[in-house]
């Protein structure tokens, strides 16, 4: 991605990516000047601190409190939010460069995070101007400009460890006000998400029943998996930083709108919406082995989204993310049935414990009510499946979605409902079912009807009311694109591509 051990060949590449690149997608870009010039900006950087924090206790911690007797929402917090109100007219230092451009840099320091992730509440840059974040390893995402603020909002993606360096360049004879740029929240990681340190966290650390998507169990739906993301978001109750997974899901005018739908009890408010980064194509390239794809896990990143609407009952969210998913991604926008028809069984597609991507493999759903809500206003908003014959769901696969089998019936491989959550395990005792316990799934059919837009599906995926309740799902591009050498866009084993596209 933005990382400076890449080759010379991927550099040039992304380079050619980033001149073409929209606003909100990851960025491509060349090394920022602190990096590339070191002896030229080797000054000493003010350093603002906030908590710090016992990764290892505050993980312990988290875990415990979240497992609670009986069924609960599987959402995974990650980080620990930070308000602070940092801006170059108070804080940091500038530098002129032997060009005449003036470089601002600060660092931000959370002692024994694992990962940083920084929000900006004003982000209006001089269109020259570009931003940088700088972590450990001189790993960086970046350049950034002011086309990647979400009214005036910027949420960049995580860094690793504990101190984070934020690069600000302004072109020479450009106007810059210090006012134009203020990070107010940063986020201590405490999951080690890029597997630095040898805690029992970050990628990899799922229970041992769940399953890679590119298994065998993963087979008959290679284009499923890839709507399939992982995204994190700040919430509004206590500004901590949480992972959930969603859907990327098609439209009936099949215009490719960027829907993205997920849970209630994950993000339900406009600035939740707003905070979101989702993480595409996040899956070992190898079943049943951690292997990463050649540009890192976090390659396929992007933020920003608008709440389109939401509802408790049935706890789903339905969001329209700001872009696009870039083209080289290869995503797919899912197939989905609201029409209540009970499947003869069901996967769900998934990122339990923040893990890379997993599939489970259920029996055919009964009716239920909502797992987790403590008032239970309608008995039969929910399916209820489990326990699953192959793998399970954890913390973080909340919001993710429960497809119909892929059979004979019109409805295979649709998307019929959304994780609320449950108590779904991987089992630690006989008998040797590879899981235990239930989950409840919001139903897509209940989410389709309600008091207003605001609360419903249909006038968004239905916008002309055409009266359809199924829809097969199809290609973000039609032709798909080409495979591109060192991207983690084909994590996909390319059998299973050429499956895809035969049917």
């Amino acid at each position: 991605m933005r990382h400076p051990l890449l080759s010379a060949a991927l550099t040039s590449l992304c380079a050619l990516l980033a001149m073409n690149a929209a606003p909100a997608l990851a960025r491509q870009g060349e090394l920022p000047y602190s990096l590339a010039h070191r002896a030229k900006s080797s000054i000493v950087i003010p350093v603002e601190d906030v908590a710090a924090i016992d990764a290892v206790q505050q993980r312990a911690e988290t875990d415990a409190a979240a497992t609670i007797i009986g069924p609960h929402a599987k959402r995974l917090q990650v980080a620990i939010g930070n308000r602070v109100s940092i801006s170059p007219d108070r804080s940091g230092v500038w530098q002129t460069l032997p060009d005449g451009s003036q470089l601002w840099r600060v660092q931000l320091r959370a002692v024994g995070a694992t990962d940083l992730r920084l929000g900006f509440a004003r982000f209006a840059l001089p269109a020259t101007a570009t931003l940088y974040v700088i972590g450990a390893d001189a790993y960086y995402q970046g350049p950034y400009t002011a086309a990647d603020a979400l009214n005036a909002r910027f949420d960049a993606p995580v860094v690793p460890g504990d101190t984070a360096t934020v690069e600000v360049r302004v072109p020479t004879n450009t106007w810059f006000s210090p006012r134009m740029l203020e990070v107010v929240n940063v986020g201590a990681g405490f999951r080690d998400l890029f597997g630095r340190s040898k805690a029992v966290s970050g990628p990899g650390t799922s229970g041992a029943c769940n399953i890679d998507v590119v298994c065998p169990a993963g087979q008959p739906y290679p284009d499923e998996m890839r709507a399939v993301a992982r995204y994190e978001y700040q919430a509004d109750a206590d500004r901590n930083h949480y992972y959930c997974t969603g859907t990327l899901l098609a439209d009936v005018p099949r215009d490719r709108r960027n829907y993205f739908l997920t849970a209630a009890h994950c993000a339900s408010t406009d600035s939740e919406a707003a905070s979101m980064v989702v993480y595409w194509n996040y899956q070992s390239t190898q079943c049943g082995i951690l292997s990463a794809p050649a540009a890192g896990f976090f390659n396929d990143d992007q933020h920003g989204a608008t709440l389109r609407a939401t509802r408790a009952d049935v706890d789903f969210t339905l969001v329209e993310l700001v872009q696009a998913p870039d083209p080289a991604w290869n995503v797919y926008r899912a197939g989905w049935d609201a029409s209540n028809t009970v499947p003869v069984g069901t996967i769900g597609i998934h990122h339990p414990s923040g893990d890379v991507k997993k599939i489970t493999v259920g029996p055919s759903p009964a009716t239920t009510g909502n797992c987790i809500a403590s008032t239970q206003t309608l008995a039969s908003t929910h399916w209820r499946t489990g326990p699953y014959s192959l793998g399970t769901t954890e913390s973080g696969s909340s919001g993710s979605g429960l497809f119909s089998v892929a059979d004979s019936s019109p409805h295979a491989r649709q998307l019929i409902g959304v994780l609320s959550g449950g108590d779904a395990a991987c089992a630690t005792s006989p008998p040797t079912s590879p899981n235990a316990g239930n989950d409840c799934y919001g139903k897509l059919a209940v989410a389709w009807d309600g008091a207003s837009a605001v609360t419903r599906l249909r006038d968004w995926l239905d916008p002309a009311n055409t009266g359809t309740k199924s829809l097969a799902g199809g290609d973000q591009l039609v032709p798909p694109p080409l495979p591109r050498l060192q991207h983690s866009t084909h994590v996909i084993p390319t059998i299973l591509l050429q499956q895809s596209r035969r049917r």
